[in-house]
């Protein structure tokens, strides 16, 4: 039973051991269980595969299959076991034996998590964060906002940086989140081997990316613009560097049609601006960064074909430092807030512990 109600096991059982394709001689546990191998552990199978689990825990296969993994090593057995000659999974006499368990652990902490949250709001803490310019720009203003009113006692300091310096500044201890957008080539990117140094990574939402001119620019009024239409103009992005100049230098070289210029602009305010000041310049921007440029009629979106590529809103947590409740409650708020902005794909975002 969870605080959600009693979910029906969507894996089938194991008659006996014999059943299993291979068990490890050891039997006795290690020391070293964690909340997201349970986490990883119930979602399986709940949802009765790697991938739909994964969906569900709003995380990469990968890392749900590495967690399956160290839980396997850490019990001494498998908790779940493919059928011989048939697709799918069995739950295995440990995993029957440990998913009670698993869950009362799981709901416990959420209930720890809630209990304490009713008792801290006024007591003193701090939330350190780390996001890109757009998420702090444009999504953390209004987020905070509703947070300082919740935690009054609880500060929120908010530190700029790149996709990179959000990565090692979470990985390091500096930060309590880390707020970034991620190129869709760092999703099939392995889960971290060690289990030290593994660091929770959520999907908060797919952001889809606009190319926009100024009011009057004449692609703005083509119903389709195809990709090579584009060579002509120069298009303005923030960064001059990184996985996100990189995806869109390789989007609009595809397939070796003639490249438009891109250049660097330094900031989202600098992209905008260059754009009005050029009547032929283009700009790439996340929808959230634009929308109420193009509600203004400052900007309007040029529809190429095919489409641009999506990025990937993602919270990155410390696990070296004690993470203050209003820190869950600020990745949870984000992602609301990111729903309510056209066009934004949401994934489920898990519950931290």
């Amino acid at each position: 039973m969870t605080s959600k109600g009693q979910v029906r096991p969507a894996l089938p059982e194991a008659e006996a051991p014999a059943d299993l394709a291979s068990v490890p001689e050891r039997t006795g546990w290690s020391s070293g269980l964690e909340l997201r191998h349970l986490r990883a552990f119930v979602a399986l199978v709940d949802h009765g595969s790697m991938t739909a689990a994964a969906q569900a825990l709003g995380m990469a296969q990968s890392t749900v299959s590495e967690a399956m993994a160290a839980l396997d090593r850490t019990l001494g057995t498998p908790a779940v076991a493919r059928r011989r000659g048939a697709r799918g999974n069995l739950l295995t006499p440990a995993g029957r034996a440990l998913l009670p368990h698993a869950r009362r652990v799981l709901a416990a902490v959420e209930d720890a998590q809630a209990a304490v949250a009713a008792v801290t709001r006024e007591a003193r803490a701090s939330v350190d964060i780390v996001a890109n310019e757009s998420v702090s720009s444009y999504l953390l203003p209004d987020a905070l906002a509703l947070l300082r009113d919740r935690w009054p006692g609880t500060r929120f300091a908010v530190t700029v940086g790149t996709c990179q310096a959000v990565r090692d500044g979470v990985a390091r201890g500096r930060f309590d989140v880390g707020l970034l957008l991620a190129t869709g080539a760092e999703e099939a990117g392995p889960a971290p081997a060690a289990e030290t140094a593994w660091q929770p990574v959520m999907l908060l939402a797919e952001v889809t990316l606009v190319l926009f001119g100024g009011g009057g620019h004449p692609l703005a009024l083509a119903a389709a613009v195809p990709r090579a239409r584009l060579a002509p103009y120069r298009i303005f992005a923030s960064d001059a560097s990184g996985d996100f100049h990189a995806m869109l230098r390789s989007f609009f070289q595809g397939e070796g049609l003639p490249s438009p210029r891109l250049e660097a602009s330094g900031t989202i305010d600098a992209v905008k601006r260059s754009v009005l000041a050029e009547p032929l310049a283009l700009g790439v921007l996340p929808d959230y960064a634009l929308a109420e440029d193009l509600r203004a009629g400052l900007a309007r979106a040029v529809p190429v074909r095919p489409g641009l590529p999506r990025l990937r809103l993602e919270a990155h947590v410390c696990e070296t430092r004690p993470l203050a409740p209003a820190a869950v409650d600020l990745v949870q708020v984000l992602r609301a807030a990111a729903g309510r902005t056209k066009n934004v794909h949401l994934a489920p975002a898990p519950a931290l512990g």
